[in-house]
Protein backbone atom coordinates (compact mmCIF):
# COMPACT_ATOMS: atom_id res chain seq x y z
CA UNK A 1 0.00 0.00 0.00
CA UNK A 2 1.34 3.41 -1.18
CA UNK A 3 1.36 5.90 1.94
CA UNK A 4 0.75 9.54 0.72
CA UNK A 5 2.18 12.30 2.72
CA UNK A 6 0.24 15.47 3.66
CA UNK A 7 0.56 18.57 5.44
CA UNK A 8 -1.79 19.87 8.55
CA UNK A 9 -1.16 23.14 9.98
CA UNK A 10 -4.49 23.46 11.74
CA UNK A 11 -2.62 21.02 14.58
CA UNK A 12 -1.69 24.28 15.58
CA UNK A 13 -4.79 25.01 17.27
CA UNK A 14 -6.06 21.21 17.91
CA UNK A 15 -3.91 19.49 19.83
CA UNK A 16 -3.41 15.85 18.41
CA UNK A 17 -2.62 13.77 21.77
CA UNK A 18 -5.35 10.85 21.52
CA UNK A 19 -2.92 8.03 22.20
CA UNK A 20 -2.30 9.64 25.94
CA UNK A 21 -5.64 10.74 26.72
CA UNK A 22 -6.59 7.53 28.70
CA UNK A 23 -3.71 8.24 31.15
CA UNK A 24 -3.91 11.45 31.92
CA UNK A 25 -8.19 11.26 32.06
CA UNK A 26 -7.80 8.67 35.14
CA UNK A 27 -8.74 9.22 38.55
CA UNK A 28 -6.14 11.13 40.85
CA UNK A 29 -4.15 8.35 42.30
CA UNK A 30 -3.32 7.12 46.11
CA UNK A 31 -7.03 8.39 47.39
CA UNK A 32 -8.09 6.08 50.89
CA UNK A 33 -11.78 5.32 50.83
CA UNK A 34 -14.10 7.53 52.37
CA UNK A 35 -16.40 6.89 55.85
CA UNK A 36 -18.45 9.83 55.03
CA UNK A 37 -21.40 10.76 52.69
CA UNK A 38 -21.47 12.85 49.29
CA UNK A 39 -24.20 15.18 51.02
CA UNK A 40 -22.38 15.83 54.20
CA UNK A 41 -19.25 17.04 52.19
CA UNK A 42 -22.19 19.12 49.70
CA UNK A 43 -22.82 20.45 53.27
CA UNK A 44 -20.17 21.38 54.71
CA UNK A 45 -19.42 23.38 51.32
CA UNK A 46 -22.44 24.74 51.12
CA UNK A 47 -22.02 26.64 54.71
CA UNK A 48 -19.43 29.12 53.51
CA UNK A 49 -19.09 29.03 49.60
CA UNK A 50 -22.99 28.23 48.25
CA UNK A 51 -23.62 31.64 47.91
CA UNK A 52 -23.48 35.34 46.11
CA UNK A 53 -22.55 38.58 46.82
CA UNK A 54 -25.69 40.76 46.37
CA UNK A 55 -23.91 44.04 47.04
CA UNK A 56 -23.30 46.64 43.82
CA UNK A 57 -19.38 46.56 44.63
CA UNK A 58 -16.61 46.16 42.58
CA UNK A 59 -13.85 43.46 43.38
CA UNK A 60 -10.28 44.80 42.44
CA UNK A 61 -7.41 42.01 42.48
CA UNK A 62 -4.05 42.81 42.19
CA UNK A 63 -1.79 39.53 41.72
CA UNK A 64 2.29 39.00 41.25
CA UNK A 65 2.57 36.81 38.34
CA UNK A 66 4.50 34.07 37.14
CA UNK A 67 4.09 32.26 33.92
CA UNK A 68 6.72 30.78 30.67
CA UNK A 69 9.23 31.67 32.64
CA UNK A 70 8.52 35.46 33.20
CA UNK A 71 7.01 37.57 35.58
CA UNK A 72 4.12 40.37 35.50
CA UNK A 73 1.00 41.11 36.97
CA UNK A 74 -2.57 39.88 36.96
CA UNK A 75 -5.29 42.53 37.53
CA UNK A 76 -8.64 41.55 37.63
CA UNK A 77 -12.25 43.79 37.97
CA UNK A 78 -15.63 41.85 38.63
CA UNK A 79 -18.86 43.48 38.99
CA UNK A 80 -21.92 41.32 39.07
CA UNK A 81 -21.19 38.57 37.00
CA UNK A 82 -19.56 40.85 34.51
CA UNK A 83 -15.08 40.62 34.75
CA UNK A 84 -12.50 42.12 33.30
CA UNK A 85 -8.70 40.53 33.49
CA UNK A 86 -5.44 42.65 32.65
CA UNK A 87 -2.21 40.73 32.43
CA UNK A 88 1.09 42.72 31.99
CA UNK A 89 3.86 40.12 31.56
CA UNK A 90 7.29 40.76 30.89
CA UNK A 91 7.12 42.81 27.63
CA UNK A 92 3.45 41.37 26.69
CA UNK A 93 0.02 43.27 27.22
CA UNK A 94 -3.34 41.62 27.08
CA UNK A 95 -6.92 41.35 27.80
CA UNK A 96 -10.05 39.39 28.53
CA UNK A 97 -13.11 38.69 30.19
CA UNK A 98 -17.11 38.31 30.19
CA UNK A 99 -19.22 41.75 29.61
CA UNK A 100 -22.97 40.96 29.73
CA UNK A 101 -22.54 37.60 28.60
CA UNK A 102 -20.67 38.14 25.80
CA UNK A 103 -16.96 36.49 26.54
CA UNK A 104 -13.95 38.42 24.60
CA UNK A 105 -9.90 38.35 24.64
CA UNK A 106 -7.30 41.33 23.77
CA UNK A 107 -4.46 39.57 21.63
CA UNK A 108 -0.75 40.15 22.54
CA UNK A 109 -0.76 42.20 19.46
CA UNK A 110 -3.84 44.06 20.91
CA UNK A 111 -6.78 43.44 18.64
CA UNK A 112 -10.11 42.74 20.91
CA UNK A 113 -12.59 39.88 19.26
CA UNK A 114 -15.69 37.98 21.31
CA UNK A 115 -16.47 34.44 21.01
CA UNK A 116 -18.85 32.02 21.66
CA UNK A 117 -17.53 30.36 24.79
CA UNK A 118 -18.26 26.80 23.96
CA UNK A 119 -15.45 25.48 26.25
CA UNK A 120 -16.67 27.77 29.26
CA UNK A 121 -19.94 25.78 28.64
CA UNK A 122 -18.16 22.54 29.58
CA UNK A 123 -17.00 24.45 33.08
CA UNK A 124 -20.54 25.46 33.88
CA UNK A 125 -22.45 22.36 33.53
CA UNK A 126 -19.95 20.69 35.79
CA UNK A 127 -20.00 23.63 38.09
CA UNK A 128 -24.22 23.41 37.86
CA UNK A 129 -24.05 19.59 38.75
CA UNK A 130 -21.64 20.01 41.57
CA UNK A 131 -23.88 22.78 42.67
CA UNK A 132 -27.67 20.16 42.20
CA UNK A 133 -29.52 17.62 43.74
CA UNK A 134 -26.98 16.04 46.27
CA UNK A 135 -28.30 12.38 44.41
CA UNK A 136 -27.36 13.45 40.97
CA UNK A 137 -25.36 10.52 39.12
CA UNK A 138 -22.96 12.78 37.64
CA UNK A 139 -20.77 13.53 41.31
CA UNK A 140 -19.58 11.06 43.14
CA UNK A 141 -17.50 11.38 46.31
CA UNK A 142 -14.34 9.00 45.29
CA UNK A 143 -12.37 8.95 48.59
CA UNK A 144 -9.83 11.18 50.70
CA UNK A 145 -6.44 12.52 49.93
CA UNK A 146 -4.36 11.97 53.51
CA UNK A 147 -1.63 14.31 52.14
CA UNK A 148 -4.04 17.40 51.35
CA UNK A 149 -6.88 15.93 54.00
CA UNK A 150 -9.19 16.68 51.78
CA UNK A 151 -12.44 14.87 50.10
CA UNK A 152 -11.82 14.30 46.62
CA UNK A 153 -15.08 14.52 44.30
CA UNK A 154 -15.39 13.79 40.47
CA UNK A 155 -17.51 15.71 39.16
CA UNK A 156 -18.56 14.29 35.67
CA UNK A 157 -22.13 15.66 33.86
CA UNK A 158 -23.00 15.00 30.35
CA UNK A 159 -21.53 17.64 28.41
CA UNK A 160 -19.72 19.00 30.92
CA UNK A 161 -15.99 18.39 32.30
CA UNK A 162 -14.86 15.78 33.97
CA UNK A 163 -12.82 16.71 36.33
CA UNK A 164 -11.81 16.08 40.34
CA UNK A 165 -12.27 18.57 43.49
CA UNK A 166 -10.15 18.29 46.60
CA UNK A 167 -11.89 19.79 49.61
CA UNK A 168 -10.07 20.46 52.72
CA UNK A 169 -12.23 18.17 55.52
CA UNK A 170 -12.34 20.94 57.89
CA UNK A 171 -13.51 23.81 55.99
CA UNK A 172 -14.29 22.74 52.57
CA UNK A 173 -12.76 25.03 50.87
CA UNK A 174 -11.28 23.47 47.76
CA UNK A 175 -7.39 23.37 47.78
CA UNK A 176 -6.79 21.32 44.19
CA UNK A 177 -8.81 21.01 41.33
CA UNK A 178 -8.01 18.70 38.27
CA UNK A 179 -9.09 18.07 34.76
CA UNK A 180 -8.44 17.44 31.64
CA UNK A 181 -8.99 20.00 28.84
CA UNK A 182 -7.41 19.58 24.94
CA UNK A 183 -5.36 16.98 26.11
CA UNK A 184 -3.50 17.89 28.79
CA UNK A 185 -3.93 17.08 32.52
CA UNK A 186 -4.19 20.74 34.67
CA UNK A 187 -3.97 20.67 37.79
CA UNK A 188 -4.48 23.92 40.08
CA UNK A 189 -3.66 24.63 43.68
CA UNK A 190 -5.05 26.54 46.11
CA UNK A 191 -3.95 28.23 49.23
CA UNK A 192 -3.43 30.68 51.83
CA UNK A 193 -7.65 31.24 52.05
CA UNK A 194 -8.78 34.61 53.73
CA UNK A 195 -12.21 35.22 54.38
CA UNK A 196 -13.05 38.47 52.21
CA UNK A 197 -16.69 39.93 52.09
CA UNK A 198 -17.78 36.71 53.69
CA UNK A 199 -16.62 34.67 51.45
CA UNK A 200 -13.45 32.32 51.65
CA UNK A 201 -10.98 33.43 49.35
CA UNK A 202 -7.47 32.08 47.80
CA UNK A 203 -4.16 33.82 47.87
CA UNK A 204 -1.90 31.96 46.15
CA UNK A 205 -2.74 29.57 42.78
CA UNK A 206 -0.58 27.44 41.11
CA UNK A 207 -1.78 25.80 37.87
CA UNK A 208 0.56 22.82 36.12
CA UNK A 209 -0.06 21.51 32.99
CA UNK A 210 1.00 17.28 32.32
CA UNK A 211 3.79 18.90 29.66
CA UNK A 212 5.62 21.01 32.42
CA UNK A 213 4.05 24.56 32.01
CA UNK A 214 3.32 26.50 35.39
CA UNK A 215 1.56 29.25 36.30
CA UNK A 216 2.06 30.80 39.63
CA UNK A 217 -0.54 34.02 41.21
CA UNK A 218 0.45 35.64 44.20
CA UNK A 219 -2.24 38.09 45.77
CA UNK A 220 -1.03 41.61 46.46
CA UNK A 221 -4.39 42.95 46.93
CA UNK A 222 -7.67 42.58 47.03
CA UNK A 223 -10.56 45.45 47.80
CA UNK A 224 -13.92 46.00 47.25
CA UNK A 225 -15.35 49.22 45.92
CA UNK A 226 -18.73 50.17 47.20
CA UNK A 227 -18.96 53.06 44.50
CA UNK A 228 -18.42 50.79 41.45
CA UNK A 229 -17.77 52.09 37.55
CA UNK A 230 -19.57 50.04 34.93
CA UNK A 231 -16.56 51.39 32.89
CA UNK A 232 -14.14 48.95 34.38
CA UNK A 233 -15.66 45.95 33.50
CA UNK A 234 -15.97 47.35 29.67
CA UNK A 235 -14.93 45.14 26.64
CA UNK A 236 -11.46 46.61 25.91
CA UNK A 237 -10.98 48.78 22.42
CA UNK A 238 -8.44 47.81 20.44
CA UNK A 239 -5.49 49.17 21.34
CA UNK A 240 -4.13 49.83 17.48
CA UNK A 241 -4.30 48.53 14.03
CA UNK A 242 -1.83 45.83 13.17
CA UNK A 243 -2.61 45.80 9.97
CA UNK A 244 -1.53 48.88 7.80
CA UNK A 245 -2.96 49.97 4.43
CA UNK A 246 -1.01 52.07 2.11
CA UNK A 247 -2.92 55.84 1.73
CA UNK A 248 -5.98 55.50 -0.02
CA UNK A 249 -6.37 51.94 -0.67
CA UNK A 250 -8.18 49.34 0.56
CA UNK A 251 -7.89 45.86 -1.08
CA UNK A 252 -4.61 44.94 -1.31
CA UNK A 253 -3.52 41.57 -3.13
CA UNK A 254 -1.12 39.58 -1.17
CA UNK A 255 1.75 38.31 -3.02
CA UNK A 256 1.21 34.93 -2.86
CA UNK A 257 1.50 31.28 -5.46
CA UNK A 258 -0.19 28.73 -4.43
CA UNK A 259 2.04 25.58 -3.84
CA UNK A 260 0.69 21.79 -2.92
CA UNK A 261 -2.75 23.27 -2.74
CA UNK A 262 -1.46 26.00 0.00
CA UNK A 263 -1.34 29.67 -0.17
CA UNK A 264 2.09 30.68 -0.15
CA UNK A 265 2.67 34.64 0.98
CA UNK A 266 6.23 36.48 0.25
CA UNK A 267 6.58 38.41 3.55
CA UNK A 268 9.67 40.64 4.32
CA UNK A 269 11.63 41.20 7.64
CA UNK A 270 14.89 42.64 7.76
CA UNK A 271 16.71 42.53 4.81
CA UNK A 272 15.22 39.22 3.47
CA UNK A 273 11.97 37.66 1.49
CA UNK A 274 10.59 34.79 3.85
CA UNK A 275 7.78 31.75 2.82
CA UNK A 276 4.97 32.13 4.96
CA UNK A 277 1.62 30.58 5.18
CA UNK A 278 -2.09 31.97 4.71
CA UNK A 279 -2.79 30.09 7.95
CA UNK A 280 -6.24 30.07 9.25
CA UNK A 281 -5.88 27.44 11.03
CA UNK A 282 -3.15 29.01 13.23
CA UNK A 283 -4.09 30.55 16.37
CA UNK A 284 -1.80 32.99 16.17
CA UNK A 285 1.77 34.51 14.07
CA UNK A 286 4.44 32.10 14.08
CA UNK A 287 7.64 32.40 13.16
CA UNK A 288 10.91 30.51 12.74
CA UNK A 289 13.93 30.57 15.50
CA UNK A 290 15.53 31.09 11.93
CA UNK A 291 14.19 34.59 11.69
CA UNK A 292 14.91 35.11 15.18
CA UNK A 293 18.87 34.82 14.01
CA UNK A 294 18.56 36.28 10.76
CA UNK A 295 16.72 39.50 11.91
CA UNK A 296 18.73 39.56 15.39
CA UNK A 297 15.56 39.66 17.45
CA UNK A 298 15.20 39.03 21.01
CA UNK A 299 13.01 36.40 22.53
CA UNK A 300 11.46 36.24 25.83
CA UNK A 301 9.82 33.59 27.57
CA UNK A 302 9.70 29.97 27.16
CA UNK A 303 6.70 26.94 27.10
CA UNK A 304 5.95 23.83 25.88
CA UNK A 305 3.34 24.08 23.39
CA UNK A 306 1.85 20.60 21.30
CA UNK A 307 0.14 19.69 18.49
CA UNK A 308 1.01 15.64 16.94
CA UNK A 309 4.23 16.26 19.30
CA UNK A 310 5.00 18.67 21.80
CA UNK A 311 7.53 21.32 20.89
CA UNK A 312 9.43 24.37 22.97
CA UNK A 313 8.38 27.92 21.94
CA UNK A 314 9.42 31.47 23.16
CA UNK A 315 7.64 34.57 21.90
CA UNK A 316 9.66 37.12 19.66
CA UNK A 317 8.57 40.80 18.76
CA UNK A 318 9.32 41.36 14.94
CA UNK A 319 9.59 45.32 14.40
CA UNK A 320 8.24 45.41 10.63
CA UNK A 321 6.92 42.85 8.49
CA UNK A 322 5.98 43.82 4.86
CA UNK A 323 3.64 41.55 3.26
CA UNK A 324 3.51 43.59 -0.66
CA UNK A 325 1.86 46.69 0.06
CA UNK A 326 0.75 46.06 3.45
CA UNK A 327 2.74 46.68 6.80
CA UNK A 328 2.40 44.71 10.14
CA UNK A 329 5.35 46.53 13.06
CA UNK A 330 5.97 45.39 16.46
CA UNK A 331 4.33 41.99 16.08
CA UNK A 332 4.15 39.45 18.76
CA UNK A 333 4.93 35.98 17.23
CA UNK A 334 5.22 32.63 18.55
CA UNK A 335 8.95 31.45 17.68
CA UNK A 336 8.15 27.75 16.86
CA UNK A 337 10.38 25.36 14.61
CA UNK A 338 8.23 25.37 11.61
CA UNK A 339 9.17 21.83 9.36
CA UNK A 340 6.98 22.44 6.35
CA UNK A 341 9.16 22.12 2.80
CA UNK A 342 5.93 22.01 0.32
CA UNK A 343 8.91 21.53 -2.34
CA UNK A 344 12.51 22.35 -3.40
CA UNK A 345 12.62 25.87 -3.25
CA UNK A 346 10.03 26.49 -0.74
CA UNK A 347 10.84 25.91 2.81
CA UNK A 348 8.08 27.56 4.73
CA UNK A 349 9.63 29.91 7.77
CA UNK A 350 6.08 31.11 9.02
CA UNK A 351 2.09 31.18 9.42
CA UNK A 352 0.34 34.45 8.90
CA UNK A 353 -2.40 33.48 11.51
CA UNK A 354 -5.14 34.22 13.40
CA UNK A 355 -3.91 37.99 14.22
CA UNK A 356 -3.71 38.74 11.00
CA UNK A 357 -6.98 37.94 10.19
CA UNK A 358 -8.46 39.65 12.57
CA UNK A 359 -7.54 43.18 11.80
CA UNK A 360 -8.31 42.72 7.86
CA UNK A 361 -11.22 40.97 6.03
CA UNK A 362 -8.85 37.95 4.00
CA UNK A 363 -10.27 36.93 0.47
CA UNK A 364 -8.97 33.76 -0.51
CA UNK A 365 -9.99 31.91 -4.33
CA UNK A 366 -7.74 29.57 -4.28
CA UNK A 367 -9.04 27.53 -7.82
CA UNK A 368 -7.80 31.32 -9.05
CA UNK A 369 -4.86 31.62 -7.57
CA UNK A 370 -5.68 34.77 -5.35
CA UNK A 371 -5.67 36.04 -1.82
CA UNK A 372 -6.66 40.02 -0.91
CA UNK A 373 -6.76 42.00 2.16
CA UNK A 374 -9.41 44.40 2.71
CA UNK A 375 -9.62 47.08 4.98
CA UNK A 376 -12.74 46.34 7.25
CA UNK A 377 -14.48 49.90 7.11
CA UNK A 378 -14.61 49.37 3.48
CA UNK A 379 -16.04 45.72 3.06
CA UNK A 380 -19.24 45.12 1.17
CA UNK A 381 -20.09 41.22 1.22
CA UNK A 382 -21.02 39.94 -2.22
CA UNK A 383 -24.11 39.74 -3.70
CA UNK A 384 -24.36 36.60 -4.24
CA UNK A 385 -22.21 35.08 -1.12
CA UNK A 386 -24.13 32.85 1.39
CA UNK A 387 -23.13 34.01 5.24
CA UNK A 388 -22.81 31.95 8.30
CA UNK A 389 -21.45 32.53 11.66
CA UNK A 390 -17.90 31.64 12.32
CA UNK A 391 -17.04 30.65 16.00
CA UNK A 392 -13.32 31.71 17.43
CA UNK A 393 -13.16 30.34 20.53
CA UNK A 394 -9.40 28.61 19.95
CA UNK A 395 -8.42 31.43 17.76
CA UNK A 396 -9.63 29.41 14.29
CA UNK A 397 -12.52 29.60 12.14
CA UNK A 398 -15.07 27.35 12.98
CA UNK A 399 -18.51 26.38 11.06
CA UNK A 400 -21.19 24.17 11.70
CA UNK A 401 -20.49 21.52 8.76
CA UNK A 402 -22.32 18.76 7.52
CA UNK A 403 -20.37 15.48 6.37
CA UNK A 404 -22.93 12.75 4.71
CA UNK A 405 -25.87 12.64 7.53
CA UNK A 406 -24.34 14.94 10.45
CA UNK A 407 -23.46 18.06 11.08
CA UNK A 408 -20.38 18.89 13.31
CA UNK A 409 -17.96 21.94 14.38
CA UNK A 410 -15.51 22.12 11.60
CA UNK A 411 -12.41 24.20 11.36
CA UNK A 412 -12.02 26.00 8.13
CA UNK A 413 -7.84 25.53 7.71
CA UNK A 414 -6.23 27.42 4.38
CA UNK A 415 -2.68 25.96 6.05
CA UNK A 416 -4.11 22.30 5.63
CA UNK A 417 -3.83 20.58 2.05
CA UNK A 418 -6.14 17.70 3.57
CA UNK A 419 -9.19 17.60 5.33
CA UNK A 420 -9.32 15.51 8.79
CA UNK A 421 -11.65 14.16 10.80
CA UNK A 422 -12.07 12.75 14.26
CA UNK A 423 -13.22 8.84 14.83
CA UNK A 424 -16.13 9.65 17.01
CA UNK A 425 -17.51 12.33 14.02
CA UNK A 426 -16.56 9.67 11.40
CA UNK A 427 -19.06 7.15 13.53
CA UNK A 428 -21.75 9.61 13.94
CA UNK A 429 -21.72 9.75 10.19
CA UNK A 430 -21.47 6.19 9.58
CA UNK A 431 -18.48 6.35 7.71
CA UNK A 432 -16.86 3.17 7.52
CA UNK A 433 -13.45 3.18 8.44
CA UNK A 434 -10.66 0.94 10.46
CA UNK A 435 -7.82 2.46 12.49
CA UNK A 436 -5.76 -0.10 11.65
CA UNK A 437 -5.75 0.42 8.05
CA UNK A 438 -4.37 3.82 8.45
CA UNK A 439 -3.07 4.80 4.97
CA UNK A 440 -1.77 8.36 5.10
CA UNK A 441 0.20 10.31 7.52
CA UNK A 442 -0.11 14.18 8.20
CA UNK A 443 2.11 16.69 9.87
CA UNK A 444 1.59 19.05 12.62
CA UNK A 445 4.25 21.22 14.81
CA UNK A 446 5.76 18.79 16.83
CA UNK A 447 5.49 15.39 15.04
CA UNK A 448 3.34 13.26 12.85
CA UNK A 449 -0.26 11.10 12.80
CA UNK A 450 -1.70 8.57 10.48
CA UNK A 451 -4.81 8.81 9.09
CA UNK A 452 -7.33 5.91 6.87
CA UNK A 453 -8.59 7.82 3.49
CA UNK A 454 -12.32 7.36 3.13
CA UNK A 455 -14.67 8.62 0.39
CA UNK A 456 -17.75 11.09 1.97
CA UNK A 457 -20.86 11.11 -0.15
CA UNK A 458 -21.28 14.88 0.61
CA UNK A 459 -19.60 17.56 2.17
CA UNK A 460 -21.47 20.95 2.75
CA UNK A 461 -21.40 24.30 4.10
CA UNK A 462 -23.86 27.05 3.50
CA UNK A 463 -25.70 24.86 1.55
CA UNK A 464 -23.16 24.46 -1.24
CA UNK A 465 -22.64 20.80 -1.01
CA UNK A 466 -19.35 19.26 -2.48
CA UNK A 467 -20.15 15.50 -3.63
CA UNK A 468 -18.39 12.67 -3.04
CA UNK A 469 -14.99 13.73 -1.51
CA UNK A 470 -12.08 12.00 -0.14
CA UNK A 471 -10.88 12.79 2.90
CA UNK A 472 -9.33 11.41 6.13
CA UNK A 473 -10.10 10.20 9.29
CA UNK A 474 -7.49 10.44 12.30
CA UNK A 475 -6.64 7.16 13.90
CA UNK A 476 -6.70 8.97 16.87
CA UNK A 477 -9.05 11.29 18.87
CA UNK A 478 -7.43 14.67 17.80
CA UNK A 479 -7.21 16.09 21.73
CA UNK A 480 -9.35 19.25 20.46
CA UNK A 481 -12.49 20.36 22.53
CA UNK A 482 -15.72 20.27 20.94
CA UNK A 483 -14.05 20.40 17.11
CA UNK A 484 -15.10 17.65 14.74
CA UNK A 485 -12.48 18.11 12.21
CA UNK A 486 -10.74 20.07 9.56
CA UNK A 487 -11.53 21.35 6.51
CA UNK A 488 -8.92 21.91 4.38
CA UNK A 489 -7.58 23.36 0.83
CA UNK A 490 -8.98 20.16 -0.79
CA UNK A 491 -12.18 20.92 0.14
CA UNK A 492 -12.03 24.41 0.33
CA UNK A 493 -10.69 25.39 -2.90
CA UNK A 494 -14.24 24.90 -4.78
CA UNK A 495 -15.31 27.94 -2.54
CA UNK A 496 -14.75 31.95 -2.75
CA UNK A 497 -14.47 32.30 1.03
CA UNK A 498 -14.08 35.77 2.90
CA UNK A 499 -13.21 35.87 6.57
CA UNK A 500 -14.92 38.62 8.69
CA UNK A 501 -14.07 38.06 11.91
CA UNK A 502 -14.61 41.80 13.48
CA UNK A 503 -18.45 40.40 12.79
CA UNK A 504 -17.87 36.30 13.16
CA UNK A 505 -19.00 35.74 9.81
CA UNK A 506 -17.93 33.76 6.89
CA UNK A 507 -19.29 35.01 3.40
CA UNK A 508 -18.81 31.77 0.63
CA UNK A 509 -19.64 31.40 -3.04
CA UNK A 510 -18.83 28.27 -5.01
CA UNK A 511 -15.85 29.31 -6.95
CA UNK A 512 -16.45 29.16 -10.72
CA UNK A 513 -13.62 27.03 -11.57
CA UNK A 514 -15.33 24.78 -8.76
CA UNK A 515 -17.77 21.63 -8.79
CA UNK A 516 -21.32 22.52 -9.12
Amino acid sequence: MVTRFLLLVAALAIASMGRALAAIDDPPSGLIASSTSLAKVRALYAKDHDHERTRAATIIEEWRLTQDRMSGTYHVFRLGKDERDITLLGPLFFEGGVHNGTRWQQTRNGITYTYSGVHEARDARSESAWLTDPGSREVRLIGESVPLNAYVVEIDPAGGRREWRFLDKRTANIVRREYVQKGRRYTIAFDDYRTFDGIPEPSRVRTTDSLGNERDLSLLSRTLDLTPDPHDVDIAPNRRTLVEFPAGITNVHLPIRVVNGLCVVKVHIGLKDYDFLLDSGAAGIVIDPSIVDDAHLETYGSRVGATIGTFSETTGIVPLMAIGALRMRAVVARVVTVPFRLDERTHITGLLGFDFFLDTIVHVDLDHGIANAIAPGSFKPPADAAVIPLALDDRTPVVRARADTVTGRVVLDTGANRSVFTPPFASRADIAFDPATANAQFRGLGGTGTAETVRLKSFDIAALPLFDPVVDVSNANLGAEDIDGTAGTDLLHAYDLFFDYRTAALYVRRSRKGPA
